[in-house]
C-alpha cells in the first residue's frame, strides 16, 4: 500500500480506492442480502426504525472520524509547508551573516552551507517522500562540518555564540521538518473507520439488490473511498503529486 501511494499520482489514487470501496461494498451487500436478509422482507419491514438506526448511526461514525481525520491531516499539511519557507528564512539569514564575516573564513563556511542546502534539496527531499521517511546523512556531516568550522571562527565570542544559535535554529528547522513527515493518522484511527464502515455495508444487505440500490450505494462508498483517498494523499507532505516542494530552499541557494 505504501508503495503504491508513492509511485502513484494523485487521480490514481483516488479512482483506485472510490472502486475498490464500492466494489467490497457491493459485494458485501449482496452476500449478506442473499444469505442473511432474505425471506424476512416482513421482520425488516417491522424493525426499519431501528435498522434506521443502527445503519444511520455508523455512518455517522464514520462520517466523524473521517472529519477529524481530514481536519488533523490538512492541518499538519499546512504547519510543514509553512515551517519550510521559515527554514529557507533562517538559512538566508545564517548565509548572510556569514558572509558578513572574513572573506578567508566565509568563503568556506557559506561552500558548507551551500552544499548542506543542495544536500537536502537532491537527496533528503526525496528520502523525506519515501515510504519509510529518514534524514540524509551526507546532509548530516555537513552540518556537523559546518558547527565545526562556526567554533574554530577567529572572531569574539559573541559572533560566534550567534552563529552557533543560527546553526541551531537550523538544526531545529530540519528535526521538525523530519518529525512532520514522519506524523501520520494513528492506526486505531483506521480500524475504527474500516469497521464502522464494514457495519454500514453489513446494513446496505437489507435491500433488495436492484440497479437503484446499487447505484446509491455505489455513490455513496465512492464519496467516502474519495474522501479516504484525500487523507492519504494530504497524510504524508513530502510525498506524490501533491506535496510540498523544497522551493524556499532552492530560492535560498542563489542568495548564498
Amino acid at each position: 500500500m505504501s508503495d503504491f501511494l508513492v509511485r502513484a499520482n494523485d487521480a490514481t489514487i483516488l479512482l483506485v480506492i472510490a472502486g475498490v470501496l464500492v466494489v467490497v461494498a457491493l459485494g458485501v451487500a449482496e452476500l449478506v442480502h442473499r444469505f442473511f436478509f432474505a425471506g424476512l422482507d416482513a421482520e425488516v419491514e417491522r424493525h426499519a426504525k431501528l435498522l434506521d438506526l443502527v445503519h444511520s448511526s455508523l455512518l455517522a461514525f464514520v462520517a466523524f472520524m473521517l472529519a477529524i481525520s481530514v481536519t488533523d491531516v490538512r492541518a499538519n499539511f499546512g504547519k510543514t509547508d509553512d515551517a519550510v519557507a521559515r527554514e529557507g528564512m533562517i538559512v538566508a539569514t545564517f548565509g548572510r551573516e556569514i558572509g558578513e564575516q572574513a572573506a578567508d573564513w566565509a568563503g568556506p563556511a557559506r561552500d558548507l552551507l551551500r552544499r548542506y542546502v543542495e544536500t537536502v534539496v537532491t537527496d533528503e527531499w526525496r528520502r523525506l517522500g519515501a515510504a519509510e521517511p529518514s534524514l540524509s546523512p551526507q546532509a548530516q556531516t555537513l552540518l556537523d562540518e559546518l558547527r565545526a568550522a562556526l567554533r574554530r571562527l577567529p572572531e569574539s565570542e559573541g559572533t560566534r555564540r550567534s552563529l552557533l544559535e543560527h546553526h541551531d535554529r537550523l538544526e531545529l528547522a530540519r528535526i521538525a521538518r523530519y518529525e512532520n513527515a514522519t506524523r501520520s493518522v494513528p492506526r486505531v484511527f483506521w480500524v475504527l473507520i474500516g469497521g464502522f464502515l464494514v457495519g454500514g455495508m453489513v446494513m446496505n444487505g437489507r435491500y433488495r439488490p436492484t440497479a437503484l440500490t446499487r447505484s446509491l450505494i455505489g455513490v455513496h462508498f465512492a464519496a467516502i473511498g474519495l474522501c479516504i483517498a484525500l487523507i492519504l494523499i494530504l497524510d504524508e507532505p513530502f510525498r506524490g503529486e501533491t506535496s510540498i516542494a523544497p522551493t524556499p530552499l532552492v530560492d535560498t541557494l542563489r542568495r548564498i
